[in-house]
């Protein structure tokens, strides 16, 4: 006989309890609209809004040896670099020999470069806001990793390493300078202020170019513990088959033009690798630790980008051992997934348990919420060997709730109702396989 509660409940370990610690609050503190001018006149003379920059210029032949320098951290037995190019720092797209290339042909017919921005992590330790792309193309070009192709004025260098180029060439190269702003330490008094700071610089560097996705952005900005748990558990082979994304090495990566990740009619769609571009992947894992919350949260999903934002800020904090519960919980949870809904977890199912439409985050999120407390509990291998029973009862949910589950149903209160309708239907599925173990 199946042992199992006489009755179960929706209430019944409903509420998933925060770990200790990981509670936060998603208020945060705006100055008044309606200030006088005294007031604002004050504001200003403090700097409380005022980036803090200064000038630079670095050679070209010393860049190879500007961005391998080490320097000593705090622990004295570890070094790091002084200027961090940090192949996840930034976005997801990547420049072609021909593009590094052109930005060397640019120099070499000293055509004006734009600044790239810098910021200081810490004092004169460096990262880069701006401009990563040209400095790893002069990086790489300096230490002999590409031959220059798809010259437009100069194609008698193509196939041509830095090494091999012709003596005066090179030499006229070398005199050339690549400027650079940074935004110093003394913006603000507070590391949030700072981070803060830092955020506004970063958007309205790119607000020209290409437009930024909340991930991307947070990626570049609020990088710390929790951002990088986010990273590393994003590339969890099962996720990634969950959601259909292109499973590319960083290496890889590299080599690739910036519209890489062509569309596999096979293997991929079109939105997974829209959202993989995007780091969406990334997104994803953050929004499942900060959706755990949801009842802190001061409006609904329609602001969750807001709601991001301020979890990883203060995220960021959390300890060690919280973060390893994270992790944990994270790797219990997609794999208990894949033992009971197969590769299509975040799909609607039908009455027969079969996926329809498209994956997507108002499937995502109670899936994610619910299956976390089943993930480590005692009913977890229960409902690992009735998985037929369980699907069936998700895709009965799903049809008796289409308005829920359907549209754009942001509000708070529609996103925990879909939490107690999927808690219910796990629920739904003991009761059946007690009774039929009597």
């Amino acid at each position: 006989m199946v042992e199992t509660p006489d009755k179960l409940t929706v209430e019944d370990d409903y509420e998933n309890p925060l770990l200790p610690g990981e509670k936060i609050s998603f208020h945060s503190e705006t100055p008044p609209a309606n200030a006088s001018d005294e007031e604002l006149n004050r504001r200003y003379a403090k700097g409380e809004v005022r980036i803090v920059t200064e000038s630079a210029r670095y050679s070209l032949a010393g860049i190879l040896s500007m961005l391998k320098e080490k320097i000593a951290t705090n622990d004295k037995s570890e070094t790091e670099y002084r200027y961090r190019l940090d192949p996840e720092y930034q976005r997801r797209h990547r420049w072609s020999i021909d593009r590094k290339s052109r930005l060397i042909e640019s120099f070499l017919m000293n055509v004006p470069v734009p600044p790239i921005f810098l910021y200081e992590r810490e004092l004169a330790r460096y990262e880069v806001m701006d401009g990563r792309q040209r400095l790893t193309a002069l990086k790489e070009f300096y230490d002999n990793q590409y031959k220059l192709e798809g010259l437009q004025y100069w194609p008698e260098l193509n196939g041509r390493l830095y090494k091999n180029l012709p003596d005066k060439i090179r030499d006229g190269i070398d005199r050339r300078y690549i400027s650079a702003i940074i935004l110093l330490q003394e913006t603000a008094p507070t590391k949030e202020q700072a981070t803060k700071l830092k955020k506004i610089v970063f958007e309205r560097l790119n607000s020209g170019g290409v437009k930024l996705e909340g991930q991307e952005t947070r990626n570049a900005v609020y990088d710390g513990p929790l951002n990088q748990l986010c990273v590393d558990l994003s590339k969890n082979e099962t996720f990634r088959k969950f959601w259909n994304f292109p499973d590319i090495s960083p290496e890889e990566e590299d080599k690739e033009d910036e519209n890489n990740y062509e569309e596999d009619p096979h293997t991929k769609d079109s939105k997974s690798l829209k959202w993989f571009k995007q780091m969406g992947d990334v997104e994803l894992v953050l929004r499942f630790f900060a959706y755990r919350q949801l009842d802190s949260f001061p409006s609904g999903l329609n602001k969750m980008a807001e709601m991001l934002d301020r979890f990883i800020v203060e995220g960021n904090k959390f300890p060690e051992e919280l973060l390893t519960n994270y992790r944990q919980m994270f790797l219990q949870t997609i794999s208990f997934l894949s033992e009971t809904l197969g590769e299509s977890p975040y799909y609607r199912l039908d009455s027969s348990g079969n996926p329809q439409q498209q994956r997507n985050k108002i499937i995502y999120d109670p899936v994610m919420y619910v299956a976390s407390q089943y993930a480590q509990s005692e009913q977890r291998n229960l409902l690992i060997e009735n998985k037929d029973e369980l699907l069936k009862q998700l895709g009965k949910m799903y049809k008796d709730n289409d308005n829920i589950f359907g549209g754009r149903k942001t509000n708070k209160s529609d996103a925990k109702k879909r939490n107690e309708l999927m808690k219910q239907a796990f629920v739904d599925t003991i009761e059946l396989i007690a009774k039929k173990g009597q």
